[in-house]
């Protein structure tokens, strides 16, 4: 009988571990973002070696079913292949993306110099005689498809010459880069929105397919306000957490 070679058996073997894996997921009805464990748990607990191991984990999280972290608190997470974003950060979606294991890419659907509308002078605090901001729209591409798609109006006095940059890269990124300007804060609200004709031909839903909006006001180091955004994405890839650092002590007539 001719005896299976060693690609082939380990192909087998790999494809035994992806299974197995997927099997343990199920069963301990993991939810995205708990950890299964770490990689040398998991290869102790499947008997298999850390190269094969590695090799099925690659193709998981190739399918966008787990994400392999780093560092102290790393460890392999569930995932869904939603991104994952939390409310009222800082961190610039390019960073999220990459921290879970994605690559995200921004198009430039328009960018213009615009006066400044009346929630414009308002919301960015613009000085009576600042009246004009840069409206940049751009979409969103997570892995090969769109995600979203960003609106920003940014105080034009406080980013000279910003339209002339690299407008596919962060801008959080371009305003520390170039400008020394470093959000601190941002207020952000989160709500439910239909995708209208154009964002859902933009999105690649049909119109009316749900959507989460997000109206953001970033403020920098030194309290101004630096941008305002509206990101509209498609709900069935994203997911947004909150997470509380402390809780409130109630008095007894407060319980």
């Amino acid at each position: 009988m001719e005896q299976p070679n060693s690609t082939t058996a380990t192909r087998t073997n790999v494809e035994d571990v992806v299974r197995v894996v997927r099997q343990i997921i199920a069963q301990r009805e993991l939810m995205p973002g708990e950890k299964l464990g770490t990689e040398r748990a998991l290869a102790e607990l499947l008997g298999v070696s850390r190269s094969n191991l590695r090799v099925a984990l690659a193709q998981l999280e190739s399918n966008h079913e787990i994400v392999r972290k780093i560092g102290r608190a790393g460890g392999i997470v569930v995932s869904d292949g939603r991104l994952e974003r939390n409310l009222n950060t800082v961190e610039s979606l390019t960073q999220i993306a990459k921290r879970q294991g994605w690559t995200l890419q921004s198009i430039v659907l328009s960018a213009v110099v615009a006066p400044a509308s009346a929630s414009d002078m308002r919301l960015l605090r613009l000085p009576a005689d600042r009246l004009t901001v840069y409206a940049v729209t751009r979409l969103r591409m997570l892995g090969d498809a769109p995600l979203s798609v960003e609106t920003n109006h940014l105080p034009a006095y406080l980013f000279p010459g910003f339209l002339n940059r690299d407008l596919s890269m962060s801008f959080y990124g371009l305003f520390q880069q170039e400008y020394k300007i470093r959000p601190q804060r941002v207020d952000e609200t989160l709500d439910y929105a239909p995708a209208c004709e154009v964002a859902a031909r933009r999105l690649h839903v049909p119109a009316g397919a749900p959507t989460l909006r997000i109206n953001r006001v970033a403020y920098d180091q030194q309290g101004r306000p630096c941008e305002r955004a509206t990101d509209v994405y498609d709900a069935a890839r994203i997911r947004f957490t909150m997470h509380h650092s402390g809780f409130v002590r109630l008095s007894a007539s407060q319980r």
